[in-house]
């Protein structure tokens, strides 16, 4: 166990990639705090959740048992400054019926057009005066009969029995109290207020208000499923309900409420119809009416687990956002070194290049691209220097080589006049002289040291008609080179060296002293092959190395130093892979095969 900890701690701490790494530390820096945290603290969460909404369902309830206050106060006080008019003072005096009829009219249609200001149509729908037999007279002048009407209309409403058998001055009505007739043409709900008059008559004041007035209100503060409000009266009568149904399943009378609650203006549980409820009992001021609350907690659990499935999901997209912004800066910081390093892995390719870092960053990231930008100028211009150091040598070394080369072919090619001048063949040595200076003006016609393959094959012709000069033309030398390469590019001094080696150590050791000399060549992929075959006696291996290695001994045809020399200068610019390679058998020839790159001469 210990072990595979290891490695897996061994693989993220070191193997996988920077920016995962960095990734995976910030989720785990931030997931996981919060999510034991949120683990630790669902049950406290949930529960504050579900007290709040029960606490916020509670104040709504007391802000609509005020809005309704507030409303049933606007009715009263409508009722209060109507009885409160000039015109309704002297109407219900004692000599008003001693009035003319002209000053009846128009107190009736002062008082009217007053009614008619208080009735907004939204929350008072009506105002109406019921008078007994001592006020008919006030009926009979009011001749559209839409304020006065006589009592005898409403002696057998409810309303009327509870101001006969009750000494009240005032009461709110539900629509039970109400005729047919009051509630379908003048309002849902009233109220009524007696009004003193000085001939001691009955005088009653309405004023209808709307039943959906207040069920809006009551509606307006409601937002669980499953619960309801409703309005009850002293007398356990249903005034006004938020819904008709949940009301019916939940109504409660005012003595059950009382004694399951304990008192007005507080919340209890019970339990009903298999569900648990939570049951708000509330006063209204200056009514007989109480507002009934019901909250069904399944509601409430359902609110509960919908808060927290929002606060969850406001933590998931925080959660996303705060990894994004991870995501970026993680990027930003292994992105810049992912390219640093890969830049600085081109090393194993080649040179070292400066990187382009167009986010011109001052942190330490961008410090350290500034800082390799600075080394690799560095080191290129150390480079250069020591390129520039390497072909001034490779130069200098060229032309050592070069010097050894010119003057031991010089010499060989005096040594066969001067020998051809011993036996008096004069012809012959101006011959040879003349194929000489044309040697030597191929040779020294450009500064630069390579030439092409036919130059080179044109200066090796001349080399051996002169040894053939000397030798009485026992060397066939025979050039079987396509013409397409003739004009590829080659070292100057290149094939003399070897065909040279050829007649001296190959075809001059044999009994005959004759032999053939043949030059082909070809190419193969990127490089040019020439190869130099003659049938002399051959080397071994031994001489072979000694040749290319240039530890060859000193022998009556020469050192073999223009072999090596060839040799050498040919890897010395092309590179080791280059060069002169040999294939020999004793007693049948040799081969010798030069390498070089296929450059053309353009």
């Amino acid at each position: 166990m210990k072990k595979v900890f290891s490695k897996i701690l061994h693989k993220y701490l070191y193997d996988i990639r920077l920016f995962y790494k960095l990734l995976i530390s910030h989720g785990l820096l931030i997931l996981l705090p919060t999510l034991v945290l949120f683990i630790f603290l669902y049950n406290q969460l949930y529960d504050a959740i579900v007290s709040d909404t029960i606490l916020s369902e509670q104040n709504q309830a007391g802000q609509a048992a005020t809005s309704i206050e507030s409303a049933l106060y606007q009715v009263k006080e409508t009722a209060d400054s109507l009885l409160e008019e000039d015109a309704a003072n002297r109407l219900f005096s004692s000599y008003s019926s001693a009035m003319s009829d002209n000053t009846l009219y128009n107190r009736i249609s002062e008082l009217s057009l007053a009614a008619n200001e208080l009735t907004d149509g939204q929350l008072i729908t009506d105002i109406h005066i019921y008078v007994d037999d001592s006020f008919l007279f006030l009926v009979e002048h009011d001749s559209d009969n839409t304020l006065f009407s006589p009592l005898s209309d409403v002696t057998s409403t409810y309303w009327y029995g509870i101001f006969q058998s009750q000494n009240s001055s005032s009461l709110f009505c539900p629509s039970l109290y109400l005729s047919v007739t009051e509630e379908t043409t003048r309002g849902s709900l009233a109220y009524i207020s007696r009004v003193s008059s000085s001939s001691g008559g009955e005088i009653y004041l309405a004023v209808y208000f709307s039943q959906d007035y207040l069920a809006a209100l009551l509606s307006s503060n409601i937002n669980l499923e499953n619960s309801a409000a409703y309005i009850l009266d002293d007398r356990d009568t249903v005034v006004s309900v938020s819904d008709s149904a949940l009301s019916g399943a939940y109504y409660m009378s005012n003595d059950s409420l009382i004694e399951l609650i304990g008192g007005v203006n507080m919340y209890s549980t019970r339990t009903y119809l298999e569900d648990s409820i939570y049951v708000g009992y509330f006063s209204i001021p200056n009514t007989d009416w109480h507002l009934v609350s019901i909250l069904s907690s399944r509601s409430l659990v359902r609110k509960g687990q919908s808060l927290v499935l929002q606060f969850a999901g406001i933590y998931i997209s925080l959660l996303v956002l705060v990894l994004l912004i991870c995501m970026l800066l993680s990027q930003s910081t292994a992105n810049r070194i992912s390219r640093l390093n890969r830049q600085m892995q081109s090393v194993h390719q080649g040179r070292p290049t400066p990187m382009d870092d167009t986010t011109n960053a001052h942190d330490e990231i961008g410090e350290l691209i500034s800082t390799y930008n600075y080394m690799s100028d560095e080191i290129n211009r150390l480079l250069d220097e020591q390129m520039k150091a390497a072909e001034d040598l490779k130069l200098a070394e060229f032309n050592a080589f070069q010097s050894q080369i010119n003057p031991h072919f010089l010499y060989n090619s005096l040594d066969m006049i001067n020998w051809m001048a011993q036996i008096g063949q004069r012809e012959q040595i101006t011959e040879a002289i003349q194929a000489l200076s044309r040697f030597y003006k191929l040779t020294l016609s450009k500064k630069n040291t390579d030439g092409t393959v036919g130059v080179e094959l044109e200066h090796v012709s001349l080399y051996v008609q002169l040894q053939n000069m000397r030798y009485e033309n026992k060397i066939n030398f025979l050039i079987d080179v396509p013409d397409t390469l003739l004009d590829y590019k080659m070292l100057k001094l290149t094939l003399q060296p070897i065909v040279e080696n050829c007649i001296q150590h190959g075809i001059m050791e044999k009994e005959e002293k004759a032999g053939t000399i043949l030059i082909t060549g070809w190419l193969e992929g990127d490089d040019l092959i020439l190869l130099i075959s003659d049938d002399g006696v051959g080397m071994s291996q031994e001489q072979i190395n000694s040749i290319l290695s240039g530890t060859g001994q000193k022998t009556k045809g020469g050192s073999n130093i223009g072999i090596y020399n060839t040799h050498s200068r040919i890897q010395l610019l092309y590179g080791s892979s280059y060069g002169l390679s040999y294939d020999s058998q004793e007693g049948v020839g040799t081969n010798t095969q030069i390498r070089i790159p296929a450059l053309h001469d353009d």
